[in-house]
Protein backbone atom coordinates (compact mmCIF):
# COMPACT_ATOMS: atom_id res chain seq x y z
CA UNK A 1 0.00 0.00 0.00
CA UNK A 2 0.89 3.15 -0.58
CA UNK A 3 1.74 5.46 2.71
CA UNK A 4 0.10 8.49 2.48
CA UNK A 5 1.43 12.38 3.13
CA UNK A 6 -2.17 14.12 4.36
CA UNK A 7 -0.76 17.50 5.38
CA UNK A 8 -1.32 20.51 3.56
CA UNK A 9 -3.39 18.99 0.82
CA UNK A 10 -7.31 18.66 -0.05
CA UNK A 11 -8.65 15.20 1.11
CA UNK A 12 -10.82 12.66 -1.08
CA UNK A 13 -14.68 13.59 -0.88
CA UNK A 14 -16.58 11.20 -0.51
CA UNK A 15 -20.19 11.04 -1.58
CA UNK A 16 -21.26 7.87 -2.28
CA UNK A 17 -18.98 5.71 0.80
CA UNK A 18 -17.93 2.09 -0.11
CA UNK A 19 -19.74 -0.66 2.17
CA UNK A 20 -17.55 -3.48 1.74
CA UNK A 21 -16.70 -6.02 -1.19
CA UNK A 22 -19.03 -8.36 -2.52
CA UNK A 23 -18.44 -12.33 -3.00
CA UNK A 24 -21.62 -13.49 -4.54
CA UNK A 25 -20.80 -15.29 -7.85
CA UNK A 26 -21.17 -13.38 -11.24
CA UNK A 27 -20.77 -9.90 -9.14
CA UNK A 28 -17.55 -7.94 -9.72
CA UNK A 29 -16.74 -4.61 -8.79
CA UNK A 30 -15.11 -2.35 -11.51
CA UNK A 31 -13.60 0.85 -11.14
CA UNK A 32 -14.51 3.96 -13.43
CA UNK A 33 -12.52 7.20 -13.27
CA UNK A 34 -12.68 9.85 -15.50
CA UNK A 35 -9.49 11.64 -16.94
CA UNK A 36 -8.47 15.02 -15.15
CA UNK A 37 -9.66 17.02 -18.58
CA UNK A 38 -13.12 15.30 -18.77
CA UNK A 39 -14.02 15.56 -15.10
CA UNK A 40 -17.03 17.39 -14.05
CA UNK A 41 -20.36 17.08 -12.67
CA UNK A 42 -21.65 17.72 -16.33
CA UNK A 43 -20.16 14.38 -17.62
CA UNK A 44 -20.85 12.66 -13.92
CA UNK A 45 -24.83 13.28 -14.90
CA UNK A 46 -24.38 11.78 -18.01
CA UNK A 47 -22.92 8.64 -17.03
CA UNK A 48 -25.53 8.53 -14.61
CA UNK A 49 -28.41 8.87 -16.88
CA UNK A 50 -26.78 6.15 -18.98
CA UNK A 51 -26.30 3.75 -16.04
CA UNK A 52 -30.17 4.09 -15.05
CA UNK A 53 -30.49 2.15 -18.54
CA UNK A 54 -28.74 -0.93 -16.91
CA UNK A 55 -29.85 -0.61 -12.86
CA UNK A 56 -31.21 -3.93 -12.98
CA UNK A 57 -27.95 -5.41 -12.79
CA UNK A 58 -25.38 -2.61 -11.90
CA UNK A 59 -25.40 -0.22 -9.21
CA UNK A 60 -22.54 3.24 -8.52
CA UNK A 61 -21.72 1.67 -4.64
CA UNK A 62 -18.63 4.10 -4.45
CA UNK A 63 -18.04 7.98 -5.35
CA UNK A 64 -15.35 10.31 -5.07
CA UNK A 65 -13.72 13.21 -6.10
CA UNK A 66 -9.81 12.49 -5.56
CA UNK A 67 -8.39 16.15 -5.42
CA UNK A 68 -5.07 17.07 -7.52
CA UNK A 69 -2.87 17.70 -5.14
CA UNK A 70 -3.55 14.70 -3.14
CA UNK A 71 -2.74 12.62 -5.61
CA UNK A 72 0.55 14.50 -6.82
CA UNK A 73 1.78 14.84 -3.20
CA UNK A 74 1.46 10.92 -2.33
CA UNK A 75 2.40 10.10 -6.13
CA UNK A 76 -0.76 7.93 -6.82
CA UNK A 77 -0.01 8.61 -11.12
CA UNK A 78 3.11 7.11 -10.56
CA UNK A 79 2.50 4.26 -8.33
CA UNK A 80 -0.13 3.33 -10.93
CA UNK A 81 1.68 3.36 -14.02
CA UNK A 82 4.74 2.14 -12.40
CA UNK A 83 5.24 -0.99 -14.39
CA UNK A 84 4.64 1.43 -17.87
CA UNK A 85 6.58 4.27 -16.53
CA UNK A 86 9.82 1.88 -16.02
CA UNK A 87 9.12 0.56 -19.75
CA UNK A 88 8.74 4.26 -21.00
CA UNK A 89 12.19 5.14 -19.32
CA UNK A 90 14.09 1.94 -20.11
CA UNK A 91 12.74 1.28 -23.22
CA UNK A 92 14.67 -1.87 -25.76
CA UNK A 93 16.52 -2.45 -21.79
CA UNK A 94 13.11 -3.49 -20.27
CA UNK A 95 12.00 -6.46 -23.03
CA UNK A 96 11.77 -9.82 -21.18
CA UNK A 97 13.61 -12.62 -23.86
CA UNK A 98 9.88 -13.62 -23.86
CA UNK A 99 8.78 -9.76 -24.93
CA UNK A 100 11.96 -10.27 -27.89
CA UNK A 101 10.21 -13.33 -29.61
CA UNK A 102 6.99 -11.62 -29.84
CA UNK A 103 8.24 -8.49 -30.71
CA UNK A 104 10.15 -9.89 -33.95
CA UNK A 105 7.14 -12.43 -34.54
CA UNK A 106 4.89 -9.22 -35.03
CA UNK A 107 7.12 -7.01 -36.77
CA UNK A 108 8.98 -8.87 -38.81
CA UNK A 109 12.50 -7.83 -37.67
CA UNK A 110 15.26 -8.65 -35.50
CA UNK A 111 15.20 -7.37 -32.18
CA UNK A 112 18.62 -6.62 -31.76
CA UNK A 113 18.67 -4.31 -34.85
CA UNK A 114 15.78 -2.86 -34.11
CA UNK A 115 15.61 1.25 -33.04
CA UNK A 116 13.22 0.20 -29.85
CA UNK A 117 13.20 3.78 -27.74
CA UNK A 118 11.11 4.11 -24.67
CA UNK A 119 8.86 7.32 -24.53
CA UNK A 120 10.58 9.56 -22.76
CA UNK A 121 13.76 8.60 -25.37
CA UNK A 122 11.31 9.31 -27.53
CA UNK A 123 10.51 13.33 -27.14
CA UNK A 124 14.26 13.92 -27.34
CA UNK A 125 14.81 12.80 -31.13
CA UNK A 126 11.52 13.44 -32.43
CA UNK A 127 11.63 16.96 -30.89
CA UNK A 128 7.86 16.16 -29.70
CA UNK A 129 5.78 17.64 -26.73
CA UNK A 130 4.33 14.97 -24.86
CA UNK A 131 0.72 15.59 -26.55
CA UNK A 132 2.04 15.33 -29.63
CA UNK A 133 3.57 12.07 -29.09
CA UNK A 134 0.66 10.85 -27.97
CA UNK A 135 -1.66 12.04 -30.72
CA UNK A 136 1.10 10.66 -33.06
CA UNK A 137 -0.84 8.67 -35.82
CA UNK A 138 0.45 5.55 -37.42
CA UNK A 139 -1.19 2.48 -39.42
CA UNK A 140 -3.22 0.15 -37.41
CA UNK A 141 -0.35 -2.40 -38.63
CA UNK A 142 2.20 0.05 -36.92
CA UNK A 143 0.56 -0.70 -33.12
CA UNK A 144 1.01 -3.17 -30.88
CA UNK A 145 1.07 -4.38 -27.50
CA UNK A 146 3.17 -7.09 -26.13
CA UNK A 147 2.63 -7.59 -22.40
CA UNK A 148 0.66 -4.94 -21.69
CA UNK A 149 3.41 -2.49 -23.12
CA UNK A 150 2.54 -0.51 -26.21
CA UNK A 151 4.38 -0.09 -29.20
CA UNK A 152 3.81 2.08 -32.05
CA UNK A 153 6.41 2.47 -34.95
CA UNK A 154 7.06 5.50 -36.45
CA UNK A 155 9.63 5.59 -39.19
CA UNK A 156 12.51 3.30 -38.14
CA UNK A 157 11.66 4.08 -34.45
CA UNK A 158 9.30 1.43 -32.37
CA UNK A 159 8.22 3.69 -29.42
CA UNK A 160 7.76 1.60 -25.84
CA UNK A 161 4.01 3.07 -24.24
CA UNK A 162 4.07 6.48 -26.08
CA UNK A 163 0.89 7.78 -23.74
CA UNK A 164 2.87 7.70 -20.66
CA UNK A 165 4.71 11.10 -20.55
CA UNK A 166 1.50 12.76 -21.61
CA UNK A 167 -0.31 10.98 -18.92
CA UNK A 168 2.09 12.59 -16.04
CA UNK A 169 2.25 15.85 -17.86
CA UNK A 170 -1.60 16.33 -17.62
CA UNK A 171 -1.28 14.96 -13.56
CA UNK A 172 -1.09 17.98 -11.69
CA UNK A 173 -2.26 20.08 -8.41
CA UNK A 174 -5.36 21.13 -9.67
CA UNK A 175 -6.49 18.11 -11.99
CA UNK A 176 -9.49 16.32 -9.87
CA UNK A 177 -10.41 12.91 -10.75
CA UNK A 178 -14.03 11.36 -9.79
CA UNK A 179 -13.79 8.02 -9.02
CA UNK A 180 -16.67 5.66 -8.82
CA UNK A 181 -16.82 1.82 -8.15
CA UNK A 182 -19.51 -0.05 -10.73
CA UNK A 183 -20.83 -3.31 -8.81
CA UNK A 184 -22.09 -5.19 -11.64
CA UNK A 185 -24.02 -8.57 -12.30
CA UNK A 186 -23.39 -7.81 -16.04
CA UNK A 187 -22.27 -10.48 -18.58
CA UNK A 188 -18.97 -8.92 -20.05
CA UNK A 189 -20.29 -8.32 -23.38
CA UNK A 190 -23.26 -6.10 -21.72
CA UNK A 191 -20.72 -4.49 -19.83
CA UNK A 192 -18.66 -3.21 -22.72
CA UNK A 193 -22.05 -2.35 -24.53
CA UNK A 194 -22.83 -0.09 -21.39
CA UNK A 195 -19.43 1.68 -21.75
CA UNK A 196 -19.96 1.86 -25.39
CA UNK A 197 -23.00 3.86 -24.79
CA UNK A 198 -21.91 6.02 -22.57
CA UNK A 199 -19.37 7.16 -24.85
CA UNK A 200 -21.87 8.03 -27.52
CA UNK A 201 -23.78 10.04 -25.04
CA UNK A 202 -20.51 12.07 -24.50
CA UNK A 203 -20.16 12.33 -28.35
CA UNK A 204 -24.19 13.24 -28.90
CA UNK A 205 -23.70 16.03 -26.80
CA UNK A 206 -20.58 17.21 -27.84
CA UNK A 207 -18.43 16.77 -24.72
CA UNK A 208 -16.27 14.93 -26.87
CA UNK A 209 -15.21 14.45 -30.07
CA UNK A 210 -15.76 11.08 -31.89
CA UNK A 211 -12.05 10.98 -32.66
CA UNK A 212 -11.46 11.41 -29.17
CA UNK A 213 -9.80 7.89 -28.18
CA UNK A 214 -12.19 6.14 -25.33
CA UNK A 215 -9.21 6.00 -23.01
CA UNK A 216 -8.91 9.87 -22.94
CA UNK A 217 -12.28 10.08 -21.38
CA UNK A 218 -12.30 7.64 -18.71
CA UNK A 219 -10.99 4.31 -17.33
CA UNK A 220 -12.08 1.64 -16.30
CA UNK A 221 -10.88 -2.00 -14.95
CA UNK A 222 -10.37 -4.09 -17.75
CA UNK A 223 -10.10 -7.00 -15.53
CA UNK A 224 -9.97 -8.16 -12.15
CA UNK A 225 -6.42 -8.02 -11.14
CA UNK A 226 -6.90 -4.57 -12.69
CA UNK A 227 -9.57 -3.66 -9.89
CA UNK A 228 -6.82 -4.09 -7.59
CA UNK A 229 -4.39 -1.98 -8.72
CA UNK A 230 -6.82 0.77 -9.02
CA UNK A 231 -8.67 -0.18 -5.54
CA UNK A 232 -5.11 0.67 -4.14
CA UNK A 233 -4.77 4.07 -5.92
CA UNK A 234 -8.00 5.49 -5.42
CA UNK A 235 -10.41 3.48 -2.51
CA UNK A 236 -10.38 6.17 0.46
CA UNK A 237 -12.05 6.89 4.06
CA UNK A 238 -13.98 9.97 3.94
CA UNK A 239 -10.66 11.26 6.21
CA UNK A 240 -8.08 10.55 3.68
CA UNK A 241 -6.75 6.83 4.47
CA UNK A 242 -6.72 3.90 2.74
CA UNK A 243 -9.68 1.30 3.38
CA UNK A 244 -7.95 -2.31 3.92
CA UNK A 245 -7.60 -4.40 0.85
CA UNK A 246 -9.84 -6.85 1.75
CA UNK A 247 -12.36 -4.13 0.90
CA UNK A 248 -11.34 -4.57 -2.74
CA UNK A 249 -14.15 -7.51 -3.78
CA UNK A 250 -11.37 -9.47 -5.82
CA UNK A 251 -8.97 -8.89 -3.25
CA UNK A 252 -11.08 -10.79 -0.60
CA UNK A 253 -12.07 -13.13 -3.16
CA UNK A 254 -8.39 -14.32 -3.74
CA UNK A 255 -8.03 -14.87 0.13
CA UNK A 256 -10.57 -16.77 0.69
CA UNK A 257 -9.51 -18.91 -2.00
CA UNK A 258 -6.33 -19.32 0.01
CA UNK A 259 -4.03 -16.77 -1.68
CA UNK A 260 -2.13 -14.48 0.63
CA UNK A 261 -1.73 -10.84 0.89
CA UNK A 262 2.20 -11.24 0.07
CA UNK A 263 1.19 -13.22 -2.89
CA UNK A 264 -1.31 -10.94 -4.33
CA UNK A 265 0.55 -7.64 -3.66
CA UNK A 266 3.93 -9.06 -5.36
CA UNK A 267 1.54 -10.07 -8.36
CA UNK A 268 0.36 -6.89 -8.25
CA UNK A 269 3.67 -5.22 -8.20
CA UNK A 270 5.33 -7.32 -11.14
CA UNK A 271 2.79 -8.47 -12.93
CA UNK A 272 5.01 -9.83 -15.52
CA UNK A 273 5.18 -13.52 -15.04
CA UNK A 274 5.41 -17.81 -16.31
CA UNK A 275 2.21 -19.73 -16.07
CA UNK A 276 2.36 -23.59 -16.91
CA UNK A 277 -0.23 -23.97 -19.01
CA UNK A 278 0.34 -27.77 -18.48
CA UNK A 279 3.48 -30.54 -18.57
CA UNK A 280 5.01 -29.23 -22.07
CA UNK A 281 3.78 -25.13 -22.23
CA UNK A 282 5.00 -22.63 -20.12
CA UNK A 283 3.91 -19.13 -21.35
CA UNK A 284 5.08 -15.56 -20.07
CA UNK A 285 2.18 -12.86 -19.90
CA UNK A 286 1.15 -9.72 -17.79
CA UNK A 287 -1.36 -10.64 -15.48
CA UNK A 288 -3.11 -7.48 -16.04
CA UNK A 289 -3.91 -8.29 -19.48
CA UNK A 290 -3.60 -11.89 -19.35
CA UNK A 291 -7.04 -11.86 -16.97
CA UNK A 292 -9.06 -9.09 -19.03
CA UNK A 293 -12.69 -9.69 -19.27
CA UNK A 294 -12.00 -12.41 -16.93
CA UNK A 295 -14.91 -13.82 -14.23
CA UNK A 296 -13.12 -13.83 -10.47
CA UNK A 297 -13.37 -17.32 -10.85
CA UNK A 298 -11.11 -17.98 -14.89
CA UNK A 299 -8.68 -14.78 -13.22
CA UNK A 300 -7.96 -17.17 -10.01
CA UNK A 301 -7.36 -20.51 -12.27
CA UNK A 302 -4.67 -18.40 -14.16
CA UNK A 303 -3.12 -16.87 -10.93
CA UNK A 304 -2.89 -20.48 -9.83
CA UNK A 305 -1.14 -21.29 -12.60
CA UNK A 306 1.58 -19.26 -12.11
CA UNK A 307 5.23 -20.65 -11.70
CA UNK A 308 6.37 -18.81 -8.38
CA UNK A 309 10.16 -17.85 -8.59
Amino acid sequence: MIKLSLKNVRLPTILIQFQGPILIPGAQDIFLYLRPETNGLLVESMLFRVLKLYSAKCQVVYLANVPGDFIVKNKIIEQHYAVKINFAKRGKKAFTPAMRQEFEKYFGISFKSAKIIGAFKALEILSLSEEELFRLWVPPENYTQIHGQSIKQNGDYFIVNYDIPAILHKNSRKMDIAVMIFRSFLGIKEFHHMVKDMRKKLIDEKVITPDRPLARTFHYSHGPFEQILDGIGYLYTENGKHLPLESISFFAFLIKNNCTNQEVLKAVKNPLMKFKINSRKIIEENIFSYTTDDTYADALEKFKQRIVE
